[in-house]
């Protein structure tokens, strides 16, 4: 079965393409809930699934995060204590991960949008949130980016630990 659950990307098609509704993905999550429960979580699991909280460190040092990625010799080891495999490059840690330091942006008397900024749009991807942000304020909105209310580690919505 763990098997089968490894190649479910919980896209949810199976939910709407199966003629009795089985939903592979919430099955997936269940399963691996009870595994973690029992077995705990493997490395891998704690790479994936804690990458908000390391994110920001790891950016600071993204050339030496990066070398994973260009180290056949640390793609094996990668490979051999947590199951990320060697033929496959990760994601690419950038030092310029977006960072806000407003909590609005945007005309006082815009409508009102809440922009979450995920991990991996703000880690990796920055320039979906830049675009996002420019687009609803030249329409007129008031975009609100949602900050941690310790000062802490920005908002996780948690998707990592479905992986």
């Amino acid at each position: 079965m763990m098997d089968t659950l490894k190649l479910c990307v919980s896209c949810k098609a199976c939910r709407h393409e199966c003629p009795t509704g089985v939903d592979m993905a919430k099955m997936k999550i269940e399963v691996l809930a009870a595994r973690a429960a029992t077995h705990g979580l493997s490395v891998r699991d704690r790479l994936v699934g804690y990458l908000p909280r390391y994110l920001d460190l790891a950016s600071r040092f993204a050339p030496i995060a990066n070398w994973r990625n260009r180290s056949p010799l640390l793609r094996t080891l990668f490979e051999t204590l947590a199951g990320i495999s060697a033929k496959r490059a990760l994601p690419a840690f950038r030092s310029d991960t977006f960072r806000s330091d407003a909590e609005v942006l945007g005309a006082p008397d815009g409508r009102e949008v809440v922009l979450f900024a995920d991990t991996f749009n703000r880690g990796y991807e920055r320039e979906n949130l830049d675009a996002a942000i420019e687009v609803l304020v030249a329409g007129g909105y008031r975009v609100h980016l949602p900050k941690p209310s310790d000062g802490g580690r920005p908002p996780c919505c948690g998707r990592t630990f479905l992986s």
